[in-house]
């Protein structure tokens, strides 16, 4: 295949394994692409070895993760086609695949194409020279293994993050069975490109802030693929600015006074077209089109939040959508993020993987910030051959998903052995300096591509507090933190019944054997936390004991998001939830479970997540008869509305009857965090209390409305 920049041609191919690989460009609006969706044959034979001629194929569907059309299968899989396609002189073909997990070696009529490692990445070949008239036949060896058991957890070789190893993956994260139902296959699409003449392959587009907010630059890196004429220009749109270039390698577009592209709630997500064009004598030889968006970010050293110069504190959750990508539709996407943005979160952390990008396509649409994790979870290898490749994955990552506006931020590892000093107990070889060497020529890497992005090298174990689940107590959520950043906090708790049935595969009871006690762990479920950490009660029933872990899950999800929120800025910058949903059919620390089904802990995070909010600043839920029990009234308002002459007002009832109230007036600014005054209680009786809190327009209006529980004691 030949790159031509302006009218000199030259030969540059992007060598993969020994292999003539490129990047994969998106579908364009002149080339015909062809999906080579459908069903394929399949030969999970475990053995790199060509198929034998009689082979006995079976049928699978491509997109698709092979464990969800039935095959429990680890290690090698071959994958085989057999398409007609257009052979036409001066045609450019190229073949083109969404995403392979993990290895992928790729034959087209018997000649290789070549080979690809990483399960994220989109990748293509030149086939140009090897389709044929009538009949090609496309073979594709797949091999998704499982870590060796002497590697496994601490010195993985795959970077697959959270779909090899991790707590909410089948079996979880310390058992023996934590490689069950592998991730393998072809999960994204794949097609066949074709154009005449010539093809662009765009490599990176970049939106990058040159002076303030009215002036901005739009970089494109391509490569033109084929035999292009003289005096061929490349042309150029974005909305209505337009211009042209001589034929090059890297574009660089100036924009002045671009509507902004703003986070939900802060201003529209305003999108642009990009268009492309090669074009000779007036004539379109080939195009291609992106989505971009203008928005500048900007992180402080005391990891404070401005988009677009307006600050903001990120209100997150972390999410794993499903431990199987094939599996999630574009609306399956959207309703999640509509799940995320209906629980007034403005910040998703995609945790310790790379997801779909048709993720990232709806987040831009819809105006929800991407906390964008590289997929290294835990402990790796420490050998050249590793640092090397994840490295160039690393690259692949920024250069493939960083045209999404959405992605704010880029992490290269979660807790990485050198900073989880928890493993010394785990591990009796455990290095404290393992990985440090990698995670630093990752940094180094990064930086040197992404001029726009914040990026952390890594999310560290102190940005975990856990507390109350891994250690303290859930109500010390309610004491000053130390870190500007919270990138986890939560609790387990259980679905309902009916959803338990679904998992278990049988009539939920609770567990009275061992053997009950590790279906529920297999299906992530830790007990030890639960019961003698968080001491959540059991009860006498398996009703008693998801209402009490939900229970669980929702009072400390509320306590830690208000407390986290009236720090914002003095010194939290971001807080995460963990996590939003159930990604397999499980029973982890989602919100809400893997049918989509919320439960109470949504519910407490959404009302404590509300851009304007009444918080009450409390840090015990039992109190003794005789105790005085004061309250601290804060005003949060995240958004850029004030409210002159506001209303606060707080209500104290025991059941239906209400036993005190306190109103006054207030002016509630934008980006207020202000603690206005301490309730104190009357004296009350031992019983069960709620205490409500609302604040209301100079108009009586309800703007916000917030409610805390709590009991008094009998005296001993």
């Amino acid at each position: 295949m030949k790159r031509l920049v302006g009218a000199v041609m030259v030969v540059w191919l992007l060598l993969v394994q020994g292999c003539s690989v490129m990047p994969s460009s998106q579908p364009d609006t002149v080339s015909k692409t062809g999906s080579l969706a459908g069903q394929w044959e399949f030969l999970p034979s475990g053995s790199e070895a060509m198929p034998a001629a009689k082979a006995s194929w079976q049928a699978i569907n491509v997109p698709g993760n092979w464990y969800t059309q039935g095959y429990d299968h680890h290690g090698v899989a071959w994958y085989r086609l057999k398409f007609n396609a257009n052979t036409a002189p001066e045609t450019v073909s190229t073949l083109h695949f969404g995403g392979v997990d993990y290895f992928a070696a790729v034959w087209l009529n018997g000649q290789k194409l070549g080979s690809h490692e990483g399960y994220f990445q989109a990748f293509a070949f030149d086939v140009s020279q090897h389709l044929k008239a009538g009949e090609n036949i496309l073979l594709v060896r797949v091999n998704s293994p499982q870590e060796k058991a002497e590697d496994y957890s601490l010195r993985k070789r795959l970077i697959k993050g959270i779909f090899a190893h991790h707590d909410t993956r089948p079996g979880g994260a310390w058992s023996d069975r934590g490689q069950e139902q592998n991730t393998g296959g072809i999960w994204g699409d794949v097609r066949l490109q074709q154009s005449q003449q010539v093809q662009l392959a765009p490599q990176r587009v970049q939106v990058q802030p040159v002076q303030g907010l009215e002036q901005w630059q739009v970089l494109v890196d391509l490569d033109v693929l084929g035999t292009l004429p003289a005096n061929t220009k490349l042309q150029w749109q974005i909305g209505g600015w337009q211009g042209e270039f001589p034929v090059r390698a890297s574009l660089s577009i100036p924009i002045t006074n671009p509507k902004l592209w703003n986070p939900h709630g802060y201003g529209d997500p305003n999108l642009y077209k990009l268009t492309v064009s090669a074009v000779h004598d007036g004539k379109v030889l080939d195009s291609f089109e992106r989505t971009i968006g203008f928005r500048k970010i900007r992180r402080s050293p005391q990891e404070i939040w401005t988009i677009n110069d307006q600050r903001i504190q990120l209100k997150g959750t972390n999410y794993i959508a499903n431990q199987w990508l094939s599996e999630m539709s574009s609306a399956d996407f959207r309703r999640d993020i509509q799940l995320m943005l209906d629980a007034n979160i403005n910040t998703v952390r995609v945790h310790a993987h790379v997801t779909s990008p048709e993720f990232y396509r709806l987040c831009d649409e819809m105006g929800l910030m991407v906390w964008q994790d590289f997929p290294l979870q835990w402990g790796y290898q420490d050998t050249p051959d590793f640092h090397q490749q994840a490295v160039s994955q690393v690259g692949d990552m920024i250069r493939q998903f960083g045209q999404y506006t959405s992605i704010i931020q880029w992490t290269l590892h979660n807790e990485p052995p050198w900073d989880a000093d928890w493993m010394k107990w785990k591990y009796k070889d455990y290095n404290p300096q393992q990985n440090k060497v990698l995670d630093n020529k990752l940094h180094h890497a990064a930086l040197a591509l992404e001029k726009t992005r914040p990026i952390s090298m890594i999310s560290s174990t102190k940005e975990h507090p856990w507390l109350g689940w891994y250690s303290g107590h859930w109500l010390d959520y309610a004491k000053p933190t130390k870190p500007a950043t919270i990138a986890e906090f939560g609790a387990q708790a259980l679905p309902d019944k009916a959803t338990l049935r679904k998992i278990l595969g049988h009539e939920a009871e609770l567990p009275t054997t061992d053997a009950a006690w590790e279906a529920w762990a297999f299906h992530n479920f830790q007990r030890k936390e639960t019961l003698e950490i968080a001491k959540v009660p059991q009860g006498k029933t398996l009703d008693e004991f998801i209402a009490n872990t939900q229970q669980y899950q929702a009072r400390l999800n509320q306590l830690a998001a208000e407390s986290y929120r009236r720090q914002a800025y003095r010194p939290v910058g971001a807080l995460f939830q963990f996590m939003l949903v159930e990604d397999w059919p499980s029973m982890n620390w989602g919100m809400v479970d893997f049918w989509r089904k919320p439960k109470p802990g949504y519910y407490a995070l959404q009302r404590a997540y509300q851009p304007i909010l009444p918080s009450l600043a409390w840090s015990k839920v039992d109190y003794a008869v005789g105790e005085t029990i004061t309250f601290g009234a804060w005003a949060l308002n995240d958004s850029t509305t004030n409210y002159a002459n506001a209303r606060y007002a707080i209500k104290l009832l025991r059941g239906k009857q209400t036993l005190d109230t306190q109103t006054w007036a207030f002016n509630l600014t934008a980006d207020m965090h202000q603690h206005l005054r301490d309730y104190t209680a009357p004296a009350l009786d031992a019983g069960e209390y709620r205490l409500e809190a609302a604040i209301h327009d100079t108009q009586g209006k309800l703007v916000s409305s917030n409610e805390y529980r709590f009991t008094v004691q009998p005296q001993q």
